[in-house]
């Protein structure tokens, strides 16, 4: 039977819902994704671990959204470096829904590397981070 108009379902309320957050944790230490499961700030912290350790558009699995696009090699001076490091982990994890900003970017450097400190703010709590480029 062919359906002759679609105007229940056009006149009908959607209600947008959030997507769960709960996730399996990663044991980092044996390289194992593990039965427990995380929600919440932890399941966030794990995602932004994932998003800054993956590379945009290098894994067909992940959306073209998924990762981020740092490449430091041809960076020059502090300044541009800080500042396009900044844009690129505010690109990468803005993407996802339950990140609602990331600020107070903080660089410190010992020889050709840069530890960068920042404050990520979600919906579950907000926390500071760490990245070693």
């Amino acid at each position: 039977m062919i359906p002759q108009s679609d105007e229940i379902v056009l006149n009908e309320d959607m209600e947008e819902t959030p997507e769960p957050s709960l996730t399996y944790k990663l044991d980092l230490v044996n390289g194992r994704i593990g039965a427990v499961a995380v929600d919440g700030l932890e399941a966030v912290k794990q995602a932004v671990f994932k998003i800054l350790a993956t590379a945009r558009f290098e894994h067909l699995i992940y959306s073209p959204d998924y990762g981020n696009e740092a490449d430091v090699g041809g960076v020059r001076g502090r300044a541009v470096f800080e500042t396009e490091i900044e844009r690129w982990v505010k690109e990468a994890l803005l993407q996802d829904d339950r990140i609602v900003s990331v600020t107070q970017f903080r660089f410190s450097y010992d020889g050709d590397t840069a530890l960068v400190q920042f404050e990520v703010e979600s919906d579950y709590g907000n926390y500071t981070d760490r990245l070693e480029v």
